[in-house]
């Protein structure tokens, strides 16, 4: 075990060691035009800038950097920059619309219940003012005979 841990340990200085020498030599060739440098930048400006001035990142911070990445595959960010009162009007305002129409549909439904009722009503009071005048008729003739 402890000679493997040793041979990790040199292998990972060796690696390190190689991309401060490519990063050096990068840098030592400021002779170059700065296209050129821009396209090419240095390994050790690319890993830096990756991890900030940390690097290698503690597996603490690897741990927050994996949790970050599940947080926003799981909630991912709210892109609608409206203001929450701007949010709470707009809804205020579709409430306050439904509201109004469903009172005008049930004001017509118990317009049109109160017309058909008026109707029935009519008829039924047409229907006995007819019956009690055809009695009062018999009874005149009735009374007449």
């Amino acid at each position: 075990m402890n000679g493997s841990r040793r041979i990790r340990f040199g292998v990972s200085v060796f690696c390190i060691i190689i991309i401060l020498i490519s990063g050096v030599s990068a840098d030592g060739a400021e002779s170059d035009s700065a296209a050129k440098k821009e396209e090419n930048p240095s390994i050790v400006k690319i890993i830096s800038g990756i991890f900030g001035n940390k690097f290698p990142p503690s597996s603490w911070e690897l741990i927050q950097g994996a949790m970050q990445m599940i947080q926003m595959k799981l909630y991912p960010p709210n892109l609608d920059f409206r203001s929450n009162s701007d949010k709470s009007n707009i809804e205020e305002e579709d409430k306050a619309e439904k509201v109004r129409e469903a009172a005008t549909r049930s004001l017509e439904v118990s317009k049109e219940a109160i017309e058909e009722s008026a109707k029935l009503a009519g008829d039924v009071v047409g229907e006995v003012v007819q019956k009690t005048a055809e009695k009062v008729t018999k009874q005149t003739s009735h009374d007449e005979m």
